[in-house]
Protein backbone atom coordinates (compact mmCIF):
# COMPACT_ATOMS: atom_id res chain seq x y z
CA UNK A 1 0.00 0.00 0.00
CA UNK A 2 1.29 3.10 -0.83
CA UNK A 3 1.51 6.80 1.09
CA UNK A 4 -1.52 7.90 -0.91
CA UNK A 5 -4.05 4.89 -0.16
CA UNK A 6 -2.68 5.39 2.96
CA UNK A 7 -3.53 8.46 3.94
CA UNK A 8 -6.97 9.30 6.05
CA UNK A 9 -9.92 9.69 3.98
CA UNK A 10 -10.82 13.56 4.23
CA UNK A 11 -6.92 14.16 2.77
CA UNK A 12 -7.57 11.84 -0.21
CA UNK A 13 -11.04 14.07 -0.74
CA UNK A 14 -9.12 17.15 -1.04
CA UNK A 15 -6.07 15.72 -2.68
CA UNK A 16 -8.67 14.52 -5.70
CA UNK A 17 -10.43 17.81 -5.67
CA UNK A 18 -8.11 20.68 -5.24
CA UNK A 19 -7.94 21.44 -9.14
CA UNK A 20 -12.03 21.39 -9.13
CA UNK A 21 -12.04 23.92 -6.16
CA UNK A 22 -9.85 26.41 -7.64
CA UNK A 23 -11.44 25.92 -10.89
CA UNK A 24 -14.56 27.11 -9.51
CA UNK A 25 -13.15 29.78 -7.22
CA UNK A 26 -11.61 31.05 -10.52
CA UNK A 27 -14.87 30.78 -12.15
CA UNK A 28 -16.50 33.12 -9.80
CA UNK A 29 -13.50 35.71 -9.96
CA UNK A 30 -14.02 35.96 -14.05
CA UNK A 31 -17.07 38.41 -12.79
CA UNK A 32 -14.99 40.60 -10.25
CA UNK A 33 -13.04 43.57 -10.79
CA UNK A 34 -9.40 43.42 -10.89
CA UNK A 35 -8.49 44.85 -7.65
CA UNK A 36 -10.07 41.45 -5.88
CA UNK A 37 -6.99 39.06 -5.32
CA UNK A 38 -7.74 35.83 -7.17
CA UNK A 39 -5.33 33.81 -4.95
CA UNK A 40 -7.56 35.24 -1.80
CA UNK A 41 -10.70 33.46 -3.56
CA UNK A 42 -8.64 30.37 -4.26
CA UNK A 43 -7.65 30.06 -0.81
CA UNK A 44 -11.09 30.68 0.52
CA UNK A 45 -12.66 27.96 -2.40
CA UNK A 46 -9.77 25.64 -0.82
CA UNK A 47 -11.22 26.23 2.72
CA UNK A 48 -14.28 25.33 1.51
CA UNK A 49 -13.03 22.00 0.02
CA UNK A 50 -11.35 21.38 3.22
CA UNK A 51 -14.64 21.68 5.36
CA UNK A 52 -16.19 19.58 2.99
CA UNK A 53 -13.56 17.04 3.56
CA UNK A 54 -13.86 17.47 7.26
CA UNK A 55 -17.71 17.28 7.43
CA UNK A 56 -18.43 15.03 4.40
CA UNK A 57 -20.88 11.91 5.31
CA UNK A 58 -21.00 9.44 2.99
CA UNK A 59 -23.93 7.58 4.72
CA UNK A 60 -26.21 10.57 3.76
CA UNK A 61 -25.90 9.10 -0.49
CA UNK A 62 -24.82 12.41 -1.44
CA UNK A 63 -21.88 12.51 -4.23
CA UNK A 64 -19.34 14.16 -2.26
CA UNK A 65 -18.29 16.63 -5.70
CA UNK A 66 -21.95 18.11 -5.11
CA UNK A 67 -21.36 18.42 -1.38
CA UNK A 68 -18.39 20.36 -1.91
CA UNK A 69 -19.39 22.76 -4.53
CA UNK A 70 -21.80 24.16 -2.43
CA UNK A 71 -19.26 24.26 0.30
CA UNK A 72 -16.54 26.52 -2.07
CA UNK A 73 -18.91 28.47 -3.98
CA UNK A 74 -20.33 29.87 0.05
CA UNK A 75 -16.21 30.05 0.86
CA UNK A 76 -15.92 32.16 -1.49
CA UNK A 77 -18.64 34.21 -1.95
CA UNK A 78 -17.85 35.07 2.02
CA UNK A 79 -15.05 36.06 0.80
CA UNK A 80 -16.07 38.67 -1.65
CA UNK A 81 -18.82 39.82 1.27
CA UNK A 82 -15.74 40.45 3.47
CA UNK A 83 -13.69 41.91 0.75
CA UNK A 84 -17.22 44.32 0.39
CA UNK A 85 -17.42 43.92 -3.35
CA UNK A 86 -20.95 45.47 -3.26
CA UNK A 87 -20.28 48.73 -0.96
CA UNK A 88 -23.13 50.51 0.62
CA UNK A 89 -23.35 53.49 -2.07
CA UNK A 90 -23.95 50.83 -5.07
CA UNK A 91 -26.64 48.75 -2.94
CA UNK A 92 -28.21 52.40 -2.79
CA UNK A 93 -27.71 53.30 -6.56
CA UNK A 94 -28.98 49.61 -7.60
CA UNK A 95 -31.99 49.98 -5.14
CA UNK A 96 -33.03 54.21 -6.40
CA UNK A 97 -32.25 53.20 -10.26
CA UNK A 98 -34.57 50.12 -9.56
CA UNK A 99 -37.48 51.98 -8.04
CA UNK A 100 -37.60 54.78 -10.60
CA UNK A 101 -38.16 52.15 -13.27
CA UNK A 102 -40.49 50.15 -12.06
CA UNK A 103 -42.52 53.54 -10.86
CA UNK A 104 -42.19 54.45 -14.62
CA UNK A 105 -43.69 51.57 -15.67
CA UNK A 106 -46.61 51.53 -13.36
CA UNK A 107 -47.42 54.70 -14.63
CA UNK A 108 -47.10 54.86 -18.23
CA UNK A 109 -47.82 50.20 -18.38
CA UNK A 110 -44.68 49.36 -20.31
CA UNK A 111 -41.21 49.86 -19.69
CA UNK A 112 -39.26 52.91 -20.36
CA UNK A 113 -36.62 54.41 -22.29
CA UNK A 114 -32.80 56.09 -20.93
CA UNK A 115 -34.31 59.30 -21.72
CA UNK A 116 -37.47 58.94 -19.16
CA UNK A 117 -35.13 57.29 -16.40
CA UNK A 118 -32.67 59.63 -16.53
CA UNK A 119 -35.31 62.57 -16.17
CA UNK A 120 -36.77 61.08 -13.60
CA UNK A 121 -33.43 60.49 -11.88
CA UNK A 122 -32.49 64.34 -12.37
CA UNK A 123 -29.31 63.65 -14.33
CA UNK A 124 -28.38 63.29 -18.04
CA UNK A 125 -28.72 60.51 -19.77
CA UNK A 126 -25.13 59.89 -20.17
CA UNK A 127 -24.63 60.17 -16.27
CA UNK A 128 -27.41 57.71 -16.05
CA UNK A 129 -25.64 55.35 -18.15
CA UNK A 130 -22.34 55.82 -16.29
CA UNK A 131 -24.49 55.09 -12.85
CA UNK A 132 -25.46 51.82 -14.48
CA UNK A 133 -22.09 50.73 -15.60
CA UNK A 134 -21.11 51.26 -11.85
CA UNK A 135 -22.94 48.20 -11.18
CA UNK A 136 -21.09 45.91 -13.41
CA UNK A 137 -19.66 43.87 -10.66
CA UNK A 138 -23.29 43.75 -9.13
CA UNK A 139 -24.21 39.52 -8.72
CA UNK A 140 -27.06 38.11 -8.45
CA UNK A 141 -25.47 36.45 -5.43
CA UNK A 142 -24.76 39.71 -4.06
CA UNK A 143 -28.32 40.66 -4.19
CA UNK A 144 -28.66 37.87 -1.37
CA UNK A 145 -27.42 40.22 1.22
CA UNK A 146 -29.23 43.51 1.72
CA UNK A 147 -28.04 46.05 4.84
CA UNK A 148 -30.27 43.68 6.80
CA UNK A 149 -28.50 40.53 5.30
CA UNK A 150 -31.77 39.33 3.65
CA UNK A 151 -29.68 36.39 2.98
CA UNK A 152 -27.32 34.69 5.02
CA UNK A 153 -25.19 32.30 3.73
CA UNK A 154 -21.62 30.56 3.91
CA UNK A 155 -20.31 27.59 5.48
CA UNK A 156 -23.18 26.89 8.57
CA UNK A 157 -25.90 24.29 7.12
CA UNK A 158 -28.43 24.99 10.03
CA UNK A 159 -31.92 25.13 9.21
CA UNK A 160 -32.67 28.44 10.07
CA UNK A 161 -29.77 29.20 7.52
CA UNK A 162 -31.23 26.94 4.45
CA UNK A 163 -34.64 28.22 5.25
CA UNK A 164 -33.83 31.49 4.53
CA UNK A 165 -31.56 30.50 1.42
CA UNK A 166 -34.48 29.09 0.25
CA UNK A 167 -36.83 31.82 0.82
CA UNK A 168 -34.69 34.38 -0.63
CA UNK A 169 -33.97 32.01 -3.89
CA UNK A 170 -37.96 31.75 -4.21
CA UNK A 171 -38.18 35.38 -3.92
CA UNK A 172 -35.45 36.44 -6.67
CA UNK A 173 -37.04 33.63 -9.10
CA UNK A 174 -40.78 35.26 -8.46
CA UNK A 175 -39.06 38.67 -9.20
CA UNK A 176 -37.72 37.58 -12.19
CA UNK A 177 -41.34 36.28 -13.96
CA UNK A 178 -41.92 40.34 -13.67
CA UNK A 179 -38.62 41.56 -15.88
CA UNK A 180 -38.32 42.20 -19.41
CA UNK A 181 -37.36 39.09 -21.45
CA UNK A 182 -34.20 40.99 -22.95
CA UNK A 183 -33.27 41.49 -18.90
CA UNK A 184 -34.01 38.27 -18.32
CA UNK A 185 -32.36 36.90 -21.71
CA UNK A 186 -28.75 39.29 -20.11
CA UNK A 187 -28.89 37.88 -17.01
CA UNK A 188 -29.54 34.13 -17.88
CA UNK A 189 -26.40 33.99 -20.43
CA UNK A 190 -23.60 36.13 -18.03
CA UNK A 191 -24.81 33.81 -14.93
CA UNK A 192 -25.55 30.79 -15.81
CA UNK A 193 -24.37 30.12 -19.29
CA UNK A 194 -21.54 32.29 -18.14
CA UNK A 195 -20.79 34.18 -21.44
CA UNK A 196 -19.18 37.57 -21.42
CA UNK A 197 -20.34 41.05 -21.60
CA UNK A 198 -18.46 40.59 -25.50
CA UNK A 199 -20.41 37.58 -26.38
CA UNK A 200 -23.85 38.22 -25.00
CA UNK A 201 -23.18 41.89 -27.41
CA UNK A 202 -23.01 39.88 -30.45
CA UNK A 203 -26.27 37.83 -29.15
CA UNK A 204 -28.03 40.74 -29.11
CA UNK A 205 -26.30 43.06 -31.59
CA UNK A 206 -25.34 46.02 -29.49
CA UNK A 207 -22.28 46.97 -28.06
CA UNK A 208 -20.07 45.64 -25.46
CA UNK A 209 -20.75 49.16 -23.51
CA UNK A 210 -24.26 48.64 -24.16
CA UNK A 211 -24.52 45.45 -22.75
CA UNK A 212 -23.01 46.63 -19.54
CA UNK A 213 -25.78 49.54 -19.25
CA UNK A 214 -28.46 47.19 -19.83
CA UNK A 215 -27.21 44.42 -17.11
CA UNK A 216 -26.91 47.12 -14.64
CA UNK A 217 -30.25 48.04 -15.63
CA UNK A 218 -31.74 44.46 -15.10
CA UNK A 219 -30.13 44.24 -11.76
CA UNK A 220 -31.47 47.69 -10.19
CA UNK A 221 -35.24 46.34 -11.38
CA UNK A 222 -34.64 42.84 -10.16
CA UNK A 223 -32.91 44.40 -6.83
CA UNK A 224 -36.55 46.80 -6.76
CA UNK A 225 -38.86 44.09 -7.51
CA UNK A 226 -37.20 41.44 -4.70
CA UNK A 227 -37.38 44.42 -2.33
CA UNK A 228 -40.97 44.83 -3.29
CA UNK A 229 -41.84 41.55 -2.53
CA UNK A 230 -39.76 41.24 0.66
CA UNK A 231 -42.30 44.04 1.69
CA UNK A 232 -45.08 42.49 0.96
CA UNK A 233 -44.04 39.32 2.88
CA UNK A 234 -43.40 41.17 5.82
CA UNK A 235 -46.76 42.86 5.92
CA UNK A 236 -48.48 39.91 5.40
CA UNK A 237 -46.55 38.07 8.15
CA UNK A 238 -47.74 40.94 10.58
CA UNK A 239 -49.58 39.99 13.05
CA UNK A 240 -52.72 42.17 12.47
CA UNK A 241 -53.94 44.00 15.83
CA UNK A 242 -57.59 43.44 17.59
CA UNK A 243 -60.35 46.34 16.96
CA UNK A 244 -60.86 47.78 20.16
CA UNK A 245 -64.01 46.78 21.70
CA UNK A 246 -67.11 49.60 20.79
CA UNK A 247 -67.16 52.10 23.57
CA UNK A 248 -70.16 51.88 26.18
CA UNK A 249 -73.35 53.17 25.49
Amino acid sequence: MNAYESSPPRDRLIAEHLEIAKRIALRMARRCPDWISRDDLVAAGLLGLTEAAERYDGSRNEPFLVFAEKRIRGAVLDELRRGDIMPRRVRQLARKIGATIAELERKHCGPPDDEAIAAALGVSVQEYRENLEQLIHVTVGALETTDDALLPTGADDSPERQSAHLEAMRRIRAALTHLEQRDILILTLYYNEELTFTEIGTVLRVTTSRVCQLHGRAIARLRAEIEQRTDIGASASAPRSRPSPPAPL
